[in-house]
């Protein structure tokens, strides 16, 4: 039977990734601000609700293959996308001429920091497979409804970081760009030694 207050913290925490990336995109966008937002938390949130559907299907078989990569491509989409926006910041133009501010994810980026953002709940998937998590012996009806539950907890809380960085708009902006990328590449690292650490 699927436990209904154990699944909606293990969606907050899941959703931890989806809210740093919103809030460190908040940071850096200046247009179409509000549809990008839009977007952003549906892609993760999609993600979010279909990863744990994937992992409940494939059960344990699958869970060292995940674990064996999963924090590398974090890294690696979070790096990159931390590094792309320090050098925005900082391409020569003095501060307060900076006018990009930042461009809307595109189809493929959308996509990668869903997927990057959502590993870990495949392996949610896994353990409400083998009973360890969201509560025991689930069927098919209580992983949906628990997936339900986590995609659309993730989509709601990637809209509320993203917004809560309207009280940070009138300070610098490089500097806002640059603590974003710091942001993501920092979680991107946090990751990866979580994972290399056992933890």
């Amino acid at each position: 039977m699927l436990s209904y207050p154990e699944t909606s913290i293990v969606a907050v925490a899941l959703a931890v990734d989806a809210m740093i990336f919103s809030f460190s995109y908040s940071l850096v966008l200046k247009r179409s601000r509000w549809l990008a937002a839009f977007k952003l938390a549906a892609s993760v949130g999609i993600f979010q609700a279909l990863m744990p559907l994937i992992g409940f299907a494939g059960g344990i078989k699958v869970r060292p293959w995940v674990e064996a990569w999963d924090h590398w491509v974090v890294l690696a989409v979070f790096g990159t996308l931390g590094l792309s926006v320090i050098r925005n910041a900082w391409k020569g133009e003095k501060e307060g001429e900076n006018t990009g501010g930042g461009e809307p994810l595109g189809l493929i980026a959308l996509l990668a920091v869903g997927i990057a953002t959502s590993i870990d709940a495949l392996a949610v998937g896994i353990c409400m497979a083998i009973g360890s998590m969201c509560g025991r012996n689930l069927d098919l009806t209580d992983a949906l409804m628990a997936a339900g539950i986590i995609g659309t907890i993730t989509f709601v809380l990637s809209l509320l970081s993203f917004g809560s960085t309207r009280l940070l708009r009138k300070l610098p902006q490089r500097g806002l760009e640059t603590l974003a990328g710091i942001l993501l590449i920092g979680l991107g690292v946090q990751n990866l030694i979580s994972h290399l650490a056992g933890t």
